[in-house]
């Protein structure tokens, strides 16, 4: 049964992800193709990973092309709501 679930989490995290935010690719080159990183790429936005020797710029092989948001919709927090807590526990009656 819990296999069962697997593609509904995802439809419904899928739909949450629509749902708040806009999504573009970071790099729009195709992965697995090989790029250059010049001096000062945004090392925000890109992950340098495998045998990192020395400074840009870095030659390699995209493996992800990763993702940024472009808009962000949150619900408007009510007063007094503690954002620490990412799910509240639960008491049945």
């Amino acid at each position: 049964r819990p296999a069962a679930a697997g593609p509904a989490a995802a439809r419904g995290a899928r739909k949450v992800l629509q749902d708040t935010f806009d999504l573009e690719v970071v790099r729009t080159e195709a992965e697995g193709s090989r790029l250059t990183l010049p001096a000062g790429f945004d090392a925000a936005a890109v992950r340098v990973t495998g045998n990192v020797v020395g400074q840009p710029p870095f030659a390699g092989t995209l493996q992800h092309r990763g993702w940024r948001a472009t808009a962000v919709r949150l619900p408007a927090l009510t007063a007094g709501h503690d954002t620490r807590v990412i799910a509240p526990a639960e008491v049945e009656l």
